[in-house]
């Protein structure tokens, strides 16, 4: 038996909990970008830049942002965009939901991978989104929104490196870090 393995993990792997300041803070900075006058031949590629930031969340720092922040940041979302009350409530928290159940294995991987991974939720919602405002009445259907999911999975990567650096964590995961060694 190896004495240098030891269970506990030291140095860059041990990563203190993400504070309540940064989560809500980057959370309402990314609410507060997407609320901004994008021009209009741009804005079907404007991605939603809290949804995205919301996933990371539920994946880094789960007791912080959960299902209620789903819920809660996506009626604030519907409110902002006058759409259907609840829109963006639902899809929200079925994605949060999704990234939950899924957040051990999607911590193992490296940023791109997780942004291949993630980018099946990305345009889910988008289509979701559309959809759920289709059998709610919506007449104007624009399918160019669907683009925003891959733009979406595109800016995951550097979405998660800036939030890596303001949160303290290693830009690589432990298991890719132990094999570095």
């Amino acid at each position: 038996m190896n004495q240098d393995a030891t269970l506990a993990p030291r140095g860059p792997q041990l990563v203190a909990p993400a504070g309540a300041r940064l989560v809500y803070g980057s959370l309402a900075i990314a609410f507060l970008l997407g609320l901004l006058p994008w021009p209009g031949q741009w804005r079907w590629l404007v991605p939603d830049f809290s949804f995205i930031v919301l996933l990371y969340w539920n994946i880094h720092a789960p007791h912080r942002a959960g299902l209620g922040l789903a819920c809660g940041l996506g009626l604030l979302t519907d409110a902002a965009r006058g759409v259907l009350f609840g829109l963006h409530g639902l899809v929200y928290v079925l994605a949060a939901f999704a990234a939950l159940t899924v957040r051990r294995r999607l911590e193992n991987f490296l940023p791109p991978g997780q942004a291949l991974q993630l980018a099946p939720l990305f345009v889910g919602k988008e289509l979701a989104v559309l959809l759920l405002g289709l059998a709610a009445g919506q007449t104007v259907i624009d399918w160019w929104t669907l683009a925003a999911g891959p733009m979406a999975a595109l800016l995951w990567l550097p979405v998660c490196l800036l939030l890596h650096r303001l949160a303290g964590r290693p830009s690589a995961p432990p298991a890719a870090m132990a094999q570095d060694k």
